[in-house]
C-alpha cells in the first residue's frame, strides 16, 4: 500500500508541476473550460495503433497536457454535472475504446473524483466511515473493468493515470492523502467480474 501511494504521489506531483491552463480575461485570470479533444483522423490513426488504453492515455496527455484544470477548485468544472471533471472526460471521450470501456473508464474517474467532495481533514468516525464507503467502491470499478476486458494491467495502469490526472494540484493531492489516510488499516475484496458492478 505504501509503495503504490509513494508511486502514485510521485505520478501526482509530476503531472502536477506543469504550467497554468488560466486564460487572462479582463485581466483576471480564468480557468479554461475543456469540453473535448478534436478527433482529426490523424489523431483518430494514432491511437488506434497503440497497444493498450494507457499507452493512449499517455499520447493524449503529451499532446493536450495544457488543457487540464489546474484551477484552484479541488473538483474542477464539471458542466453536466455527471461527477467527473470536464478535462478528465474529454481525454476518456477521445480514446478508441469501445463504449463498455468507456464507461468503466468514467465509472474509475468519478469514483476517484468523489472523495474531493467531502472534507477528510479531520480523523472523525464519520469522516472515516464516508472515506471507507468511497473507497470500496473502487472493488466496484476493478470487477466492471474485468468484466468489460480490459486486461489486468491496462486496468491498473488505467486506474493509476485517471488518479494522476485527477490530483494534478497540490491541493488536490493533499486532500487526496488526507482521504487515503483515514483508509489506514483497511481491507478490500475482490469482486467478481459481473455486470452489476458496472454503472
Amino acid at each position: 500500500m505504501k509503495n503504490l501511494l509513494v508511486c502514485t504521489l510521485s505520478v501526482m506531483l509530476i503531472v502536477g508541476c506543469k504550467g497554468s491552463n488560466k486564460a487572462i480575461e479582463n485581466g483576471v485570470e480564468q480557468p479554461i473550460v475543456i469540453s473535448n479533444i478534436e478527433k482529426t483522423p490523424e489523431l483518430t490513426a494514432e491511437l488506434k495503433a497503440q497497444e493498450t488504453i494507457d499507452d493512449q492515455f499517455r499520447l493524449l496527455y503529451e499532446r493536450f497536457e495544457p488543457m487540464l484544470d489546474r484551477s484552484d477548485s479541488l473538483t474542477g468544472t464539471d458542466a453536466n454535472n455527471d461527477g467527473i471533471r470536464d478535462d478528465i472526460e474529454a481525454f476518456i471521450d477521445a480514446l478508441e475504446v469501445t463504449e463498455p470501456v468507456r464507461k468503466a473508464l468514467k465509472q474509475n474517474a468519478r469514483y476517484t473524483q468523489e472523495n474531493l467532495y467531502h472534507d477528510f481533514s479531520q480523523k472523525t468516525h464519520a469522516n472515516i466511515k464516508k472515506a471507507l464507503e468511497i473507497s470500496y467502491k473502487y472493488d466496484e470499478v476493478l470487477a466492471c473493468k474485468e468484466f468489460v476486458g480490459i486486461p489486468v494491467r491496462d486496468i491498473t495502469n488505467t486506474g493509476q493515470i485517471i488518479r494522476a490526472l485527477t490530483y494534478n494540484t497540490k491541493a488536490r493531492t493533499m486532500a487526496y492523502v488526507a482521504y487515503n489516510h483515514l483508509q489506514d488499516g483497511s481491507v478490500s475484496t475482490s469482486l467478481k467480474a459481473e455486470e452489476k458492478y458496472c454503472e
